[in-house]
């Protein structure tokens, strides 16, 4: 997730035309009811200057060698990810997801740094940088690497120019401008970056989160697609708006991808609030050639 990260794990009930606020304050109020031990943690605001803070500082610490190094294994890993002060496993499990994924953006993630030190926030993304927290269990760190190659993918892969005149869409006082390819995305469901169509309702969107913001709902959207994408496909059957988010997923993220897990998801009617947080089967290499 781009500025802030959600710790909040459950689900939200439909609500009709609900705002986003107003799905945070009740799907709380629910997991107080069924789990009153936990302590929920409300969202903090997403802003694009806390990534690029919380980068520039990651990029300190590594400069200044404050940093635990960690042999590289021999094997021949993705230069992004293969750096001294991330553990092997991380190092193995992230040049994995990054192999499976489009290759059309890989080479969009320059700066890749994963932190040990339980940080506030599972997940940052700039358009060429991602910070995970490694202290989150192996399936989540997966889940949230895609989310985050998510914001890659829409804000530094899929880019519009200069030349062309501005979308109305921005991420924060950054333009996003009209020929950039992931403005056919944000207009499925959102008026600017941060207003929702009139007619949206809380289905439209995969999760609870991806109603926060237009890249949100992008990365939102493109992690439930690569590990849920079953029970995708059976909410867009029957919500034209889930199609449409679909049908642009497959056209212009995952074109000519292979399927890379089997989501353990079902859908029963509950929106879940944060997709990283659901189960799934990560496919191995000798899975998927047999798909």
């Amino acid at each position: 997730m781009r500025a802030v990260l959600v710790h909040f794990i459950g689900f939200v009930l439909l609500l009709g035309s609900t705002l986003p606020q107003d799905i945070v304050a009740h799907a709380e109020a629910k997991a107080n009811e069924a789990i009153p031990q936990l302590a929920i943690v409300r969202p903090k605001k997403r802003d694009p200057n806390v990534t690029r803070k919380a980068i520039k500082a990651v990029k300190r610490r590594t400069s200044a060698k404050q940093i635990i190094k960690f042999p590289s294994p021999s094997v021949g890993l993705l230069p992004v990810v293969n750096q001294e002060d991330i553990r092997i496993h991380h190092r193995k499990m992230a040049d994995d997801v990054l192999r499976s994924l489009p290759v059309e953006c890989t080479d969009h993630l320059e700066n890749f740094y994963v932190r040990y030190d339980n940080p506030e926030r599972r997940g940052l993304a700039g358009k060429r940088s991602i910070i995970l927290d490694g202290t989150v269990p192996d399936d989540e760190f997966v889940a949230l690497l895609i989310h985050e190659f998510g914001h890659i993918t829409d804000l530094g892969c899929m880019a519009g120019s200069k030349e062309i005149a501005p979308s109305g869409y921005k991420d924060g006082s950054e333009i996003i401008y009209a020929n950039d390819p992931s403005v056919s995305f944000y207009s499925i469901s959102w008026k600017d970056a941060k207003t929702q169509t009139a007619n949206s309702s809380p289905e439209d969107f995969v999760s609870g989160y991806a109603g926060w913001d237009a890249f949100e709902d992008f990365a939102e959207t493109y992690v439930y697609y690569a590990l849920q994408n079953e029970s995708f496909r059976t909410r867009a059957r029957k919500n034209p708006v889930l199609a449409a988010k679909y049908r642009w997923m497959s056209r212009n993220a995952f074109a000519n991808t292979t399927k890379i897990a089997e989501g353990n998801f079902v859908w029963e009617g509950r929106i879940p609030w944060d997709t990283t947080k659901l189960s799934y089967k990560w496919l191995e290499a000798d899975e998927l050639a047999l798909k």
